[in-house]
């Protein structure tokens, strides 16, 4: 990749894999904004080729598949994206003279490296790079590339050499670079583990289910992060749901309580306050398209309390505020105590209770806010259940209607 052949920022590219992952095959008229689309197919088809498929069709229209399988991948191939940066050759000379500078392990003083870097003869002492060198400096103390200290009034800078054995903690932060909503820390630490030390890693640890595209979130999720430690609001620009109903990206400003990671489907959400009405909503990271830190929130613990008690009896990721408990009660049979019903009943049961009438006969009951989205999961046990009530009699009714609607496809009978 050329010096000027860069990605100054991962936003388009977000918004390009996620259509991939979420939709597989894609054509530019695909794309609600297409204008984007050469660019970011462009990049990468560079640094993705070994998965990325194209053909053409009898319209000799393009079609592009992004195939990635889990077994043939032990590192997330996504990574990559985020070893891509702006810089100007200007960067790149003070970069290294820096370092050089740097590189016998003193501290030195503003002064000194600037002596250095001349010595190099990279630079003339006219190009007067005293303000630039410094905002380098500065730059790479808040990176974590530098440290500094002070001697008396003078402040001196070094390398941010770590002491801690990284091929110790090896398989640690293999297993940490791909299963961590931050793994691009791992992936760095990966990185630099093979530089600088003799172990090679033989990539201990294969997924199954490896949902990579998450990867491309760790910018916002670093934000959130940052924002539930400092215990202040985000304002979030999140994109619809329907991407061509014509509807603007919504900016939001929210007060941030946790993450929910869904082991069904790989989807995370932001669980969250909207700061208009302190009502508890849940936002996909992957539909997020910018985050930025807000204002202090004075109240945050109360609020963060308060949104935990609600979420012990939350069933999935939708709460619309009613402020009423709905209770649900379901008895299920089966033929066999080792039947894979009542296995399930306990497994994914969450916040709910399983009582054993008998051997075979269990009385499953839940408490929830919203029980509207219990529905497909109740329906899964259809010829098991052999009794449903619950306080919220739409509910039954619903299922009750599902279920004719069900038997007209199979016969003309009536339930």
């Amino acid at each position: 990749m050329t010096v000027n052949d860069r990605i100054k920022e991962i936003t388009t590219v977000r918004k390009w894999i996620r259509e991939f992952s979420l939709f597989g095959d894609k054509t530019r008229t695909d794309f609600a904004e297409s204008s984007g689309y050469r660019y970011a197919f462009a990049k990468s088809d560079q640094l993705l080729f070994r998965y990325l498929t194209k053909t053409r069709d009898e319209n000799n229209c393009q079609h592009v598949f992004l195939s990635v399988d889990a077994r043939d991948v032990s590192h997330n191939p996504l990574f990559v994206f985020y070893r891509i940066h702006a810089f100007t050759n200007n960067d790149i000379r003070l970069h290294f003279t820096i370092l050089n500078s740097l590189a016998d392990g003193q501290f030195k003083t503003k002064e000194r490296i600037i002596q250095d870097v001349f010595n190099t003869n990279v630079y003339d002492i006219e190009d007067g790079i005293d303000s630039t060198l410094y905002k380098k400096l500065e730059e790479y103390l808040k990176l974590g590339i530098l440290a500094s200290k002070k001697e008396g009034k003078l402040k001196l800078y070094g390398l941010n050499r770590s002491c801690i054995d990284l091929e110790r903690w090896a398989f640690a932060i293999h297993f940490f670079s791909e299963i961590d909503p931050l793994g691009v820390v791992g992936s760095y630490l990966n990185d630099r583990l093979k530089r600088t030390t003799k172990y090679h890693s033989c990539d201990p640890f294969l997924f199954r289910h490896h949902y990579i595209h998450h990867a491309l979130d760790a910018e916002i999720v670093q934000t959130i992060a940052d924002a539930i430690h400092k215990q202040s609001s985000v304002i979030v620009l999140n994109h619809p749901r329907l991407q061509k109903s014509g509807c603007a990206n919504q900016k939001s400003e929210l007060v941030p309580i946790r993450f929910y990671h869904s082991v069904q489907s790989g989807r995370r959400y932001l669980v969250a306050l909207r700061c208009t009405n302190h009502q508890m909503s849940f936002f996909r990271l992957d539909r997020i398209q910018s985050v930025k830190l807000g204002n202090t929130v004075p109240d945050y613990p109360h609020c963060y309390n308060n949104a935990l008690e609600r979420l012990k009896n939350v069933w999935g990721v939708s709460d619309i505020g009613n402020s009423e408990l709905t209770h649900l009660e379901m008895i299920i049979k089966v033929q066999s105590p080792d039947d894979y019903a009542l296995k399930r009943l306990d497994a994914e049961k969450r916040h709910g209770s399983v009582e054993y009438i008998d051997a075979c006969t269990a009385r499953f009951s839940i408490d929830v806010w919203e029980d509207r989205e219990m529905l497909p999961w109740v329906r899964t046990f259809i010829g098991n259940i052999i009794s449903l009530k619950c306080s919220n009699q739409s509910f039954v009714d619903q299922f009750k209607h599902d279920l004719r609607e069900s038997l007209k496809l199979y016969t003309k009978g009536e339930l």
